[in-house]
């Protein structure tokens, strides 16, 4: 788990749509953070998704080197969290008129923002 005070002003949470590489380098992004369930979960799709973050600036432009992209895998206990669980959570409470209750899938300090996040992206909340 990550401490919220070691990485304060640190680290930024960004919802974007389209490429992610093209926000990164508009950025001045230098280096990518992905997050992944497992390999055996979630491995065949990132590798795709890092197939196109690699060829993207080279074929789409701005003819840029790629950026570099890490993967950080999950504990194996949080398998069964993924955004299609968090998002459904999201718009059932919006569609109850309440916050949605995702206490058991992410930090408290985290779980208003996490619900705001999903509510500006998800046309269906």
């Amino acid at each position: 788990m990550v401490d919220e005070d070691n990485v304060q002003g640190k680290v930024r949470v960004e919802v974007v749509s389209g490429y992610i590489w093209r926000f990164a380098m508009k950025e001045n992004a230098s280096i990518m953070f992905r997050g992944i369930r497992s390999w055996g979960k979630d491995g065949k799709d990132e590798m795709f998704l890092h197939f196109l973050n690699l060829c993207g600036p080279i074929v789409l432009g701005p003819m840029k080197c790629p950026l570099p992209t890490y993967f950080l895998e999950g504990k194996p206990e949080y398998n069964h969290i993924s955004s299609t669980l968090i998002r459904n959570l999201c718009a059932e409470g919006k569609r109850e008129g309440r916050e949605p209750d995702l206490s058991a899938l992410v930090p408290n300090a985290a779980a208003r923002r996490v619900a705001s996040a999903y509510s500006k992206t998800d046309k269906n909340l």
